[in-house]
């Protein structure tokens, strides 16, 4: 049996080897799952330290393997010949490892380093040598290098010699670190141009079914075949798929309940709870208006459901003033396309490093849980520029990684990027761009007075107060500017004073007094501002209101741009 009864990702890392290009490899990504081990007669399923020591590198003369938990294990056959090496640094340094070997990591690097070498430069002996250090990112984290210590530095130098090291490169070694997230590794050894990087990424549909078949976990169906399980599983290590079985086994069955409930809890739990899953019960149905923005989500929806993924954009972006209701548009929206929606909660972190592996992380969760829709609100806020500065280049790295993974196109259809704010002047221009986030969809405060009527019916419904067009009169609202979430709150206090005097009068009554007194707390110059700045990032004429349509964009640009003088002044 070859290469092909490995992994893709043990492949590349084979066929890297090989080429010369490389002796030191970073493992990241899915790196706690387990791996497949295939034999003539048996699949088992092993840790990855497990499958490298006794699958990819079976066959190497000395295998060592290395955390600050278990410090220093090698491989049974070169045990004797590891033991004479701490001997020998003993005798010369004085040190007592060969009876209590090291755990700190610039000790146990040292020896490891001592002993590679006693093997690569005697002619008797075969350079035959792996070496796998598990979480390598708390063995060189990544940091500042002015708050290092001086052990620190001797671990990070010591790894950075092993990737150029001509001793190595002529000599069968291999050196893995592994670690969840490059972001947590010591950058300089990430940005080194001698280390090679290999992603390990979520099993596929095919992995999948090859574990469920064989993982020795015997479950009853119900209402799900083995099939669908193993496509509905996407997303989700191994590990997890163990958990869902186990816990059917307790139950008695596995069943499409059991399956969603606990595939959501398993992927929160594995993103650090740093996103969530929405569940939409509304519709596009339950959205007054904004009815060239419904027919263009309806028609991309009945694309998707069609897998016409290549004619999907990457994303849109929901834009206009406080109060248009984007978040409620984009909601009704998920609720209606039947796949799995999430919201990014924040994903930032004091440390150094965490914030772009916590992103890291999320990315990695989305690519495999596809097709997916991916809400941000406030984006502006939410993504980080690369202008940004004061945070050590984190906003910097944060928006690098959001662009890259927008302008992925083998993600078309399958991550759908849903971007919502009030100033998207203030998004970079980079997210914004065609082959990102490409659709931009204004939203505008109600202007007729039928659809005013419209917002009324439909947000007293929502606020489980119901009225109907005899109790509402938009000639209340005459003079004012309103939003959809001013009209919410028109109904929100009506109701009040309805429930405080016990339902003395009509609903109507309540409604007109509401409505006259309601004083907008917005100020109608920042309103007419980011209802400019929308306008002009429409990517869709379609989208417009029919005085915009029309307007000459030179006029509309120096109106936005005397409002922006007059809102910094």
């Amino acid at each position: 049996m070859g290469l092909e009864r490995f992994p893709r990702w043990a492949q590349d890392l084979a066929d890297r080897y090989m080429s010369g290009s490389s002796s030191l490899f970073i493992l990241s990504g899915n790196i706690n799952d387990w791996v497949p081990l295939r034999e003539p007669n048996k699949t088992s399923f092993v840790s990855l330290s497990d499958f490298l020591k006794d699958a990819l590198f079976g066959t190497r003369d000395a295998v060592v393997l290395y955390d600050q938990g278990t410090g220093i294990t090698v491989s049974p056959d070169a045990v004797q010949d590891f033991y004479k090496t701490v001997e020998a640094m003993d005798t010369i340094a004085g040190t007592s490892y060969a009876k209590k070997p090291p755990k700190n990591p610039s000790e146990a690097l040292l020896v490891i380093d001592r002993f590679i070498r006693s093997r690569a430069l005697d002619p008797k002996k075969k350079a035959s040598v792996a070496v796998v250090i598990s979480f390598a990112h708390m063995v060189a984290p990544r940091g500042d290098l002015q708050f290092m210590s001086q052990e620190d530095f001797r671990t990070l130098i010591m790894v950075q010699k092993w990737a150029t090291d001509p001793v190595f490169a002529r000599s069968d070694v291999t050196i893995v670190l592994a670690t969840g997230s490059l972001q947590d590794l010591n950058e300089a050894i990430v940005n080194n141009p001698f280390t090679a990087k290999v992603e390990i990424g979520l099993p596929d549909e095919a992995e999948r079914r090859d574990f469920i078949a064989n993982c020795n976990i015997p479950v009853k169906y119900e209402g799900l075949t083995e099939e669908t399980f193993a496509r509905q599983t996407n997303a989700l290590s191994r590990v997890d798929i163990s958990v869902i079985l186990r816990e059917a086994q307790r139950l008695g069955k596995l069943d499409a309940s059991l399956m969603a409930r606990k595939k959501k809890e398993l992927i929160e739990k594995s993103c650090f709870g740093l996103l969530e899953f929405l569940e939409p019960t509304r519709t596009l149905d339950d959205v007054q208006g904004q009815q060239a923005a419904k027919k263009r989500l309806r028609e991309d929806i009945g694309l998707i459901r069609k897998g016409a993924w290549d004619a999907l954009p990457m994303g849109y972006l929901l834009c206009g003033p406080v109060g248009t209701g984007k978040t409620y548009l984009a909601t009704c929206a998920i609720g209606e396309l039947g796949v799995p929606c999430v919201q990014l909660l924040n994903f930032r972190s004091k440390w150094v490093g965490a914030t772009e592996g916590n992103l890291e992380k999320i990315l990695l969760t989305l690519r495999a849980l596809g097709p997916v829709g991916v809400l941000i609100d406030e984006a502006d806020a939410f993504m980080g520029t690369r202008s940004e500065e004061g945070d050590s280049g984190t906003s910097n790295r944060i928006f690098a990684q959001f662009a890259t993974q927008m302008g992925d196109t083998r993600y078309r259809g399958k991550i759908l990027w849903i971007l919502m704010t009030c100033r998207p002047d203030l998004l970079p221009v980079d997210i914004k761009r065609q082959g990102r986030v490409e659709i931009h969809i204004p939203l505008f405060y109600p202007a007729e007075d039928a659809e005013k009527k419209l917002y009324f019916i439909s947000m007293s419904k929502k606020a489980g107060w119901p009225v109907g067009e005899a109790d509402v009169d938009a000639k209340w609202l005459a003079g004012k500017k309103v939003s959809g979430a001013d009209i919410e709150a028109i109904i929100v206090a009506a109701k009040r004073q309805s429930l405080l005097d016990g339902d003395a009068h009509p609903k109507r009554t309540y409604l007109e007094k509401a409505a006259l007194d309601f004083i907008p707390v917005t100020s109608a110059l920042e309103v007419q501002y980011q209802e400019l700045a929308s306008v002009l990032e429409c990517t869709d004429r379609s989208f417009l209101p029919e005085d915009y349509r029309k307007a000459d964009r030179a006029e509309v640009m120096k109106e936005f741009h005397r409002l922006q003088a007059l809102l910094e002044a």
